[in-house]
């Protein structure tokens, strides 16, 4: 049993019909050129013994009575009238018009305009010819047999190769899903199957990015919020037992502050549109960072000096671009114990420095080490080199961001 669900199986059927019905218009379109051709030779048959008879009637003036078993000729209406239905009388008169009056051919012919005769030929008679006829409708329902026939084997033929295309793509997607570097079938194609399989990668490749993004925000938020939401479950543990002090409070006040710039830089690396980059100037968002930090803590001493060019281009995300900097700079503000840092370019780089000093007023130290995944995760978001440098007395962070070019 054919599977209708099938393309192939639903284009062999579209074919196969179409094709029959071709055919049996054929069969008809040939019947009734067979009657035509038919009639057409009686009507010439009957034309030319009507011309003899005119011939002879004009040179012997009298009626040549032709001997034939095929065509009788009357000369009296009523004794025509005598062999043909009663409704063949309003007939019978025109002039040069073969008439089908069953199972006769009848032709009325004018010898002069009073003197006119009629022509007759009695189908019945004619076996001959209707044996002929058979023998050619039989040719004809043979030829339409075959026709159908190589019909059907076509149209077989011809679905199997019009959806094999269908198929291939149907087992590369599969391919697809079990392996990412598998290629899809017919993507270089020109035709429709080429679009549908340009579509298909273009959805593949989206919905990889969306799971690679979705991987990364699980295994960032796993690696980075568990730290800080343990320190401050910690300290609240122990605050069971005594009273928070201000050490304590600097602890959970570190802690919140890295959990918030924490969600944050996470929350942006999952959002689709920071995935947009274009060039931008980098100082002002350095200046902008540094200044925020001035603004929230003016009692604290932090040093920073740039050395940027004002015309320096980055490429990239704004927002990303700003995380990363707020970053590096928070890193060096929080963790650094020199109260100070310097931002420099050097080549195609962009570094952030700061002194490895200790500071009893800032008792938590890790320099820009601290929070270096986030930011390590950022550069590679917008493919920037980024690569660290740790001394005895400095700590570096040294990014090759992509440079516009002027």
């Amino acid at each position: 049993m054919i599977k209708l669900r099938k393309l192939n199986s639903r284009l062999l059927i579209a074919f196969s019909v179409l094709s029959t019905v071709v055919c049996l218009f054929f069969i008809q379109f040939s019947l009734l050129l067979v009657e035509q051709t038919k009639e057409n030779t009686f009507h010439q048959i009957l034309v030319s013994e009507a011309v003899k008879i005119e011939q002879a009637h004009i040179i012997s003036g009298e009626i040549k009575i032709i001997d034939s078993s095929i065509i009788k000729i009357y000369q009296n209406e009523e004794e025509l009238l005598a062999i043909l239905p009663d409704q063949a009388s309003s007939l019978i008169n025109y002039n040069g018009a073969l008439l089908n009056i069953e199972p006769y051919l009848v032709l009325r012919h004018e010898l002069t305009p009073l003197m006119p005769i009629w022509l007759v030929i009695n189908k019945n008679t004619l076996d001959s010819v209707t044996n002929v006829t058979d023998y050619m409708m039989l040719f004809l329902y043979s030829i339409v047999a075959g026709v159908i026939l190589l019909t059907f084997l076509s149209s077989w033929y011809l679905a199997k190769l019009l959806s094999l295309p269908i198929q291939r793509l149907t087992e590369s997607i599969v391919e697809k899903k079990q392996s990412a570097h598998a290629e899809l079938y017919g993507r270089n194609r020109s035709d429709e199957i080429g679009t549908l399989s340009r579509s298909f990668e273009e959805a593949f490749n989206e919905l990889e990015q969306v799971l690679k993004r979705e991987q990364n925000f699980t295994r960032d938020v796993s690696h980075e919020l568990r730290t800080p939401i343990t320190l401050i479950k910690n300290t609240l543990s122990l605050s069971n037992h005594k009273p928070i002090d201000k050490s304590q409070a600097d602890i959970l006040q570190q802690a919140s502050q890295e959990l918030e710039q924490t969600v944050e830089v996470l929350l942006a690396l999952a959002r689709q549109e920071n995935l947009i980059f274009e060039p931008c100037l980098i100082l002002p968002i350095i200046e902008k960072t540094i200044l925020s930090i001035y603004n929230s803590y003016p009692q604290l001493v932090f040093d920073v000096n740039i050395d940027l060019s004002l015309k320096l281009e980055v490429v990239g995300n704004p927002y990303l671009i700003s995380l990363l900097c707020q970053n590096l700079v928070n890193n060096g503000f929080y963790h650094g114990a020199g109260g100070s840092m310097v931002v420099y370019s050097q080549d195609n780089a962009i570094i952030f420095e700061n002194s490895i000093t200790k500071d009893k007023a800032r008792p938590y130290y890790q320099g820009l080490g601290h929070g270096q995944y986030l930011v390590t995760r950022i550069a590679e978001e917008m493919n920037w080199g980024i690569e660290i440098e740790q001394s005895i007395d400095s700590y570096k962070v040294i990014l090759t961001p992509l440079i516009e070019n002027n």
